[in-house]
């Protein structure tokens, strides 16, 4: 008979879903910050040295977070069915890997297949969503608060990586850093394999701690049980055949498609306004740690204030800093434009603890999956499309309007989807 596994490390006094989240909050600080804002500050000298403008380096951008969120539909159906702490070994491994290759890519398709395609895939089965699909196994009544910490950890990932390798490459080249980046992420990622578990019931426990009626004192040796569903956890079927579903979907589609246009394109658009190209990375810097305390205390909110008004409070907020930049200049016009994306991006928990609050446990990774492909299409068309226009026009004024009416439409899809009761 195999005798039953033990658990890595469970402290008597500590609850294992806090190590499982302080796994993915370190994963996700470094893999997200690093992979995906940080890789922004190399647009430079990648596009010197491999001849890439700012056009196609956006669409490289764009297409591996668009690649990046397909992958997660499949991921998030694998996810609920078999647990996450696999994909979070398997695609942190492929991501990092293909971070790595991007040092020796020499061409502007070399540089597509590492970064929009190896790399991109990995993210999107092992990083972003599945470390959120794990948190929401293992908190229900925490939620709130576990969201909020596992979404800042990457903000503030963002936040500390963009001018960290902004220096690095300044000292020792893109390609060395990248490839230092890729290596060491990839030793975290199988550090934090070893830590995350699945779900509490793959220890003999249930979500925030609780233990099953007949559990005893805690034990050395731990036996699997089976999840345990309320009657609010939807089925994947019955999800999606509310319109709350398809509105929240349809809010996120535009809130990040407008987001990933002006982030992506943000060093550009600071230029554009007249600030230096060496200042604009510390801008792009300050937006994503304006985003920390947004988020802290959007999660502190939430546990008083439905979601869906903060929602649309934060994506109006965002559609008249955009505006204010649009027809404002210099460093005026920069902390506008930092305002809006943080917070824009400062409510973004709040959208994925709705999904949990308003589904539960059970399809969580496949609602999320789905509608990750759905804004994946916006992430690769409206990054490449801001870069366009620019290309063709020599301002940003039309892209920026866009994404001001994108950013007040998803408030009002937010708004307008309430808390569904199952059939």
């Amino acid at each position: 008979m195999r005798p039953a596994r033990r658990a890595p490390f469970r402290p008597r006094s500590v609850y294992y879903g806090w190590w499982v989240l302080l796994a993915g909050g370190v994963t996700g600080f470094l893999g997200f910050g690093a992979m995906i804002p940080g890789f922004l500050v190399f647009a430079a000298p990648i596009g010197e040295q491999l001849g890439i403008d700012s056009a196609r380096f956006a669409f490289v951008v764009g297409a591996a977070w668009a690649v990046g969120n397909v992958a997660a539909l499949g991921a998030g159906w694998l996810a609920d069915r078999y647990g996450g702490r696999r994909l979070v070994l398997i695609g942190g491994l492929l991501s990092c890997a293909g971070f790595a290759a991007v040092a020796g890519a020499n061409s502007y398709w070399q540089l597509v297949l590492a970064y929009s395609g190896l790399a991109a895939i990995g993210r999107g089965i092992g990083i972003v969503p599945n470390l959120m699909t794990i948190a929401n196994q293992w908190f229900v009544r925490r939620k709130a608060l576990t969201m909020t910490l596992l979404n800042t950890a990457f903000a503030g990932g963002a936040a500390v990586m963009v001018p960290l390798l902004a220096w690095c490459e300044g000292e020792f080249g893109w390609r060395v850093t990248i490839l230092c980046v890729g290596g060491l992420s990839g030793l975290l990622v199988v550090g934090a394999a070893v830590v995350i578990r699945s779900r509490p019931e793959d220890i003999g426990l249930l979500p925030d701690g609780a233990r099953p009626p007949a559990a005893t004192a805690p034990a050395t040796r731990i036996r699997r049980i089976e999840p345990v569903y309320s009657d609010s956890d939807f089925t994947l079927r019955q999800a999606v055949s509310t319109p709350a579903f398809w509105l929240m979907t349809a809010a996120v589609t535009l809130r990040i498609a407008s987001a990933d246009a002006l982030v992506i394109n943000q060093i550009p658009m600071l230029v554009w306004k007249g600030i230096p190209q060496d200042q604009a990375a510390f801008y792009l810097s300050s937006t994503f740690l304006a985003i920390i305390p947004i988020r802290i205390a959007m999660g502190l909110a939430a546990t008083w204030v439905p979601s869906r008004w903060l929602l649309i409070g934060g994506m109006s907020v965002g559609a008249i800093g955009t505006v204010a930049f649009m027809a404002g200049s210099g460093y005026g016009a920069a902390v506008m434009f930092v305002l809006s994306i943080a917070a824009t991006e400062g409510i973004a928990t709040l959208g994925w603890l709705a999904v949990g609050e308003y589904f539960g446990r059970r399809s969580f990774g496949s609602l999320v999956g789905i509608m990750t492909v759905s804004f994946g299409l916006g992430s690769l068309v409206a990054p490449a499309a801001a870069g366009w226009i620019f290309a063709q026009t020599g301002t940003y004024g039309a892209a920026l309007l866009a994404a001001a009416g994108m950013q007040l439409a998803s408030g009002l899809c937010y708004v307008l989807a309430r808390r569904p009761a199952i059939r």
